[in-house]
């Protein structure tokens, strides 16, 4: 390819990419685009909140209340909103349809047969997500399922609650079957109305505990919310345990490492965090107030000044580069009551979307890099150079280089890919000049072309992947779905995490277990690797859609000899500070084979914080009894775990891939699914 086709490739691919969603319909989000959340990187977390007589939430221009729920709702500017969002250039919005005291801003038949007068007889939520998808910008619902300890007496008595401390009910005389009645309703009234506009819900955590599987069946909740819309998202705040949810978010206000105005300490995270831009996630003070005393005592600077459009830009970046689990960022405010935003906040948004849009192709619509992947965890000022991004179709790697060479050189010089991908050209992306690139067993050198230098803020150099690239594994980090959802530790998404030391496990009552993962984009599949504890008769069907109406057998399973392993006994701790995790080391036991990550997640929590801890197993494989023990972050393996290899016939195309158990057995086990093919 030559630099002309590059960059005229570039060019189409951003105009592809810009139009994906404003294509659509705009009032119906597809399943493409609820499955490519993944790829987003940039978004924009809004409270608009009437929290009647438990909070004081989103406030008028002058700092007072509004008089009501349908104060609040009627003089919303759903236009004028859309046009604010629009001209911050996020990708999606996260908008709230109820949070304190659970008053829902939308006519509810629901809420009004529960709990009369706690909904707003202006449809807001309808209208504002005609409004954002009519500029091109799609919607999440965020939503809280356990917020009864807001409510009064009597509408607690009314839905099941009973006062207990904090945010729980009183455990031994609450109604959990009334309460679960109650929200499943108010859940599929919310689907019913906005399920085919939406990418996806929000459930709040509620506990710090990760403990809200006393108060809600997450279970029933999920079949609720997807039964009629399986495309829908769910998302929440990630406490430790994500219950039924399909990923984790991360939720900071002006603190870890976001307590300073240096964006270069800023830590990058594997899910989406949400970082307050304003005073709160929602607007809490008068306009022009721009240091309110008590939010500069708590931060110790004022977040509204220091928080610049370039500190934010370059922090999207690194999330961009560091965001495996999709959503990048999204930057947090809610407007006022009847419109306008506290001081700062859109026009820092407005400068940090413009700085996107200058080279938004590389963040937008991308996944984190497989050929220079960044950590999650890692800063701006402990990187050499910076981070990397890819596209969707693999086609393009882009080079963000948000640190110059040390040495003052035009030169930026990258060991060899990760991946062993190949590159054929290069070019500075805003500038879409040809870069001199060399590429050999040591690595890549790049030089910037005369009369360009390194950005301050984030030079971008896009690389075309080359013919002979070897096939990548389009599967690393997409969408799974499965048919029952466990812990952390043994979640769908394990399937595709790149670690065959994690796995997806189905529950025991799951009598037809399945696993399906979308590649967000039709394939062309040469191969697929399938590491796992699968029994004869299991099957691989691929399909164009997620219902898989009509899905392609295109492999069966059968089963080879393989030695015996049995897990006698495995603990992980610190001396005396042990947790018994034989039965999540025996669950991860695959076709005779065990590979496993020893870190919390065994666990579910710390057994011994602040010091290093190991896992110890005790086992029997081929009738030898042996002991092994690992420190912590490092895997374990024992035995051979043969992956299923299905070489798939030539012509083979699809996007959807499922490994479904064809008749009653055990549990079906998922380590790691590998699709090698290469986008259409």
């Amino acid at each position: 390819m030559n630099t002309n086709k590059l960059i005229s490739a570039l060019s189409t691919a951003g105009l592809l990419f810009g139009t994906l969603f404003s294509t659509m319909s705009p009032l119906h989000a597809t399943p493409a685009a609820a499955a490519n959340f993944r790829s987003m990187k940039y978004g924009f977390f809004v409270h608009y909140v009437w929290g009647g007589e438990a909070y004081s939430a989103t406030v008028n221009k002058d700092g007072s209340m509004p008089a009501g729920i349908d104060d609040l709702a009627t003089r919303f500017d759903a236009e004028g909103f859309a046009r604010d969002v629009a001209a911050m250039g996020v990708e999606y919005v996260l908008f709230t349809a109820w949070h304190a005291d659970m008053n829902v801003l939308y006519p509810s038949k629901v809420m009004e047969k529960w709990r009369p007068g706690h909904s707003a007889k202006r449809d807001l939520i309808g209208d504002m997500i005609k409004a954002c998808k009519a500029k091109g910008v799609q919607v999440l619902l965020y939503t809280h399922p356990r917020d009864g300890h807001d409510f009064t007496d009597a509408d607690m008595a009314k839905t099941g609650w009973h006062r207990g401390e904090g945010s729980n009910p009183d455990f031994n005389k609450w109604d959990k079957a009334k309460w679960n009645d109650f929200i499943n309703e108010s859940y599929a009234e919310l689907v019913d109305r906005y399920g085919d506009d939406i990418l996806g819900l929000y459930l709040d955590e509620g506990s710090g505990a990760a403990d809200s599987y006393r108060v809600v069946d997450y279970p029933r909740l999920r079949k609720t919310i997807t039964e009629k819309h399986p495309h829908l998202l769910m998302m929440q705040n990630d406490y430790g345990n994500l219950y039924t949810a399909d990923l984790g978010n991360m939720e900071v206000f002006y603190n870890h490492s976001h307590n300073t105005p240096d964006g270069d300490q800023w830590t990058s995270y594997k899910i989406p965090i949400s970082v307050v831009a304003g005073s709160i996630f929602w607007a809490a003070f008068p306009e022009g107030k721009t240091e309110p005393a008590q939010r500069s005592a708590k931060v110790g600077f004022n977040p509204w000044i220091h928080y610049t459009p370039e500190s934010m830009f370059r922090y999207t970046v690194l999330q961009a580069g560091s965001n495996t689990d999709g959503g990048g960022t999204l930057w947090a405010a809610g407007p006022y009551a009847g419109g306008g935003w506290e001081t700062g906040v859109l026009d820092r948004m407005k400068k940090t979307g413009e700085l996107v849009k200058n080279v938004e192709r590389s963040i937008k619509n991308t996944y984190p890099s497989t050929s220079y992947p960044t950590a999650a965890g890692t800063r701006i000022a402990n990187l050499t150079w910076g981070v990397a991004t890819r596209s969707m179709d693999d086609k393009f790697e882009y080079l963000h280089v948000l640190k110059a060479p040390a040495d003052g050189t035009k030169i930026l010089k990258l060991p060899p890919p990760a991946d062993g991908k190949k590159f054929s050209k290069a070019v500075l992306l805003t500038e879409k000049k040809s870069i001199a690139l060399k590429q050999d067993e040591s690595g890549l050198s790049l030089a910037l072309p005369t009369g360009s230098s390194w950005d301050r803020l984030n030079t971008v150099i896009a690389l075309a992947v080359a013919d002979d690239s070897p096939v990548p594994n389009v599967a690393i980090w997409k969408g799974c779905r499965a048919s029952s959802h466990a812990d952390n530790a043994s979640h769908p998404s394990k399937a595709t995490d790149g670690s065959d030391g994690t796995v997806w496990s189905s529950h025991a009552e799951d009598t037809k277990p399945w696993l399906s993962i979308d590649l967000a984009l039709p394939c062309a599949i040469n191969r697929i690797e399938a590491g796992g504890s699968f029994t004869a008769g299991d099957v691989v069907r691929i399909s164009d859609t997620m219902d898989f109406a009509n899905a392609k057998p295109l492999a069966t399973f059968t089963p080879a000899p393989t030695g015996t392993l049995e897990i006698r006994k495995a603990t992980y701790g610190h001396g005396a500070q042990l947790a018994d995790v034989t039965e999540k080391v025996r669950q991860a036991v695959v076709s005779g084979g065990l590979t496993l990550l020893a870190d919390n997640s065994l666990s579910g929590g710390d057994p011994a914080p602040n010091v290093p801890k190991e896992l110890r197993v005790e086992f029997s494989l081929g009738g030898k009894d042996e002991v092994k023990v690992i420190p912590e972050g490092q895997s374990i393996t024992i035995g051979t775990a043969k992956p299923w290899i299905i070489e798939v016939p030539s012509g083979t195309t699809a996007r959807h891939i499922r490994l479904e158990r064809s008749q009653p057995g055990g549990p079906l086990k998922v380590n790691e699914v590998r699709v090698l093919g290469r986008f259409e």
